[in-house]
């Protein structure tokens, strides 16, 4: 069996990187699309059928709030909604994404992995993906309340801390998670609170190395993580939104209001697949390669990939994370400037946005009114 070429791991400006995740995803197009594909296509389809239920139902007679109680198709549609919408958080951001970040890393490391593959090779890890998944939405609630309750540092820091950990750790969960090798925590064992109790060590352990991870480069993860959201509002929001502009106008063609709003939910939702489906991909593999840019960066993954070839011992041993540092804080005081940094600049930039919109406002008004 004839064994791949290692890649040439080297630190990545911001073009390189998106060059890179392009490549890959172009290469592996079909493959990373079906991975989301395999679970994002059945849910919505379920999500559709759903919400179109529960809202057409409003248009058939149930103008009163006792008229809805009474009205059965409404709750069904309301419940399914609920239901469904958790099983897209276990699929889609737990197995799927865990799936996905699989198969872009063993495709940058050289080897070739189909969607079967990479839900095999996630094994249980999309438990603590989860785990640490609903770990960062507790942590984002405790800094909301560190935010608005706690005076001066709290009003300084929290917006800051909320956008760093939303936009630029919780993506570096997945990896961390999937790629990295588990600690003595992992270990099977028979008795279910041990278990429970090792998910969740797992779960926030993951969250702190992945906090760790993205704070050593903390401004150039931030842009590179800003420039693809960018790039999800140009593909994904975009499409939709004309769409929206072009059912409106398209309202005439039908008499009944029932039938607009089920026409406008299969369009919205099949448009609104498609450009997931493009996007979501790529950016999953943005995502991975900012990870092993910052490993390479910060901890010579590079070199310890190549140290381990040269051994001829498993190659796979050099994505184990190395050991936390004795007496690391989990937040600095450069931290903390960067944070109110953050902070100051989103009040800055709404502030700026408000004050065009409402001089806008003021202009036209101001010209309707004149003579």
């Amino acid at each position: 069996m004839e064994t791949p070429a290692l890649p040439a791991l080297r630190p990545l400006r911001l073009g390189e990187l998106l060059d890179q995740a392009i490549r890959l995803y172009r290469r592996n197009f079909l493959t990373f699309i079906g991975i989301i594909a395999v679970v994002y296509v059945p849910l919505t389809i379920l999500q559709t059928a759903a919400s179109t239920a529960m809202t057409s139902s409003l248009f058939e007679g149930v103008s009163t709030p006792e008229a809805i109680f009474s009205n059965y198709t409404y709750w069904i549609g309301f419940f399914s909604t609920i239901i469904l919408a958790f099983v897209q958080f276990v699929l889609v951001q737990g197995v799927a994404t865990g799936a996905m970040t699989r198969a872009v890393a063993d495709n940058y490391l050289g080897e070739k992995t189909s969607i079967l593959d990479a839900y095999r090779g996630i094994g249980k890890s999309w438990l603590t993906l989860l785990g640490a998944l609903i770990f960062v939405f507790l942590v984002l609630i405790l800094i909301t309340l560190w935010w608005i309750f706690v005076p001066c540092i709290g009003w300084f820091t929290g917006l800051g801390m909320l956008a760093f950990l939303a936009a630029a750790v919780n993506p570096m969960v997945a990896p961390v998670v999937v790629l990295e090798t588990s600690g003595p925590w992992s270990s099977p064992s028979d008795n279910l609170l041990v278990r429970l109790g090792n998910w969740v060590i797992r779960s926030v352990l993951s969250v702190r190395r992945a906090w760790s991870l993205a704070r050593r480069r903390f401004w150039p993860v931030l842009g590179t993580i800003f420039v693809l959201y960018l790039f999800s509002l140009i593909i994904v929001n975009g499409p939709v939104a004309i769409a929206n502009f072009v059912l409106v106008q398209a309202f005439d063609l039908f008499d009944e209001p029932s039938m607009q709003l089920v026409f406008t939910s299969i369009i919205q939702a099949l448009i609104s697949l498609v450009a997931i489906l493009i996007y979501y991909p790529l950016q999953l593999t943005a995502f991975t390669l900012v990870y092993f840019d910052l490993r390479v960066r910060t901890e010579g993954f590079d070199i310890a990939l190549l140290t381990m070839a040269s051994d001829l011992t498993d190659a796979s041993q050099a994505m184990e994370a190395p050991a936390l540092v004795a007496g690391e804080r989990l937040i600095t005081g450069p931290d903390l400037g960067n944070f109110a940094i953050l902070t100051l600049a989103a009040a800055g930039i709404f502030i700026l946005f408000y004050s065009v919109v409402l001089g806008s406002m003021f202009f036209l008004f101001a010209l309707m009114g004149g003579p």
